[in-house]
């Protein structure tokens, strides 16, 4: 899916505190910048980042706070297999979604460098998620 004019995204990362500081390191490191500049305000650290150990589990969430970057366009499958490849040892969730509410909804488990759709992901276990989720999508149809 191509994203373009104003971009927004909102990526949630949760896993151990040590793979979480690799992943800050590496969306910091310039490599994502092909894409559009990436700053230190789009990583927001859980409350338990603070005092989580190297080993305990830990979020961060990588978002534009619903202020738009502008682009002339977004091919969100090259930036996932970069962002999804960096994140292989992490839980991964999140959407990117344009000015035109063009919307992409992902998922890349722990172990996976590659992601899926989340639309076609499997649903919740319970009852009233899935049909909180079967709503929502319905919504957006």
């Amino acid at each position: 899916m191509i994203l373009s004019e104003e971009i927004y995204f909102e990526i949630t990362f949760k896993g151990e505190k040590s793979e979480l500081k690799k992943l800050a390191k590496f969306l910091k490191s310039g490599e994502l910048d092909d894409f559009f500049e990436i700053t230190s305000e789009y990583i927001n650290y859980s409350d338990e980042y603070a005092t989580a150990d190297d080993g305990e589990k830990a979020e961060i969430v990588f978002t534009n706070d619903d202020l738009g970057i502008e682009i002339d366009e977004l091919d969100t499958d090259e930036f996932l297999e970069v962002v999804c490849k960096a994140a292989r040892k992490l839980d991964v969730v999140g959407h990117l979604y344009d000015i035109s509410d063009e919307e992409y909804s992902f998922v890349s488990p722990v172990g996976s460098d590659d992601f899926s759709n989340a639309r076609g992901a499997t649903k919740f276990n319970d009852e009233l998620d899935e049909a909180a989720f079967n709503e929502e999508f319905e919504e957006e149809e």
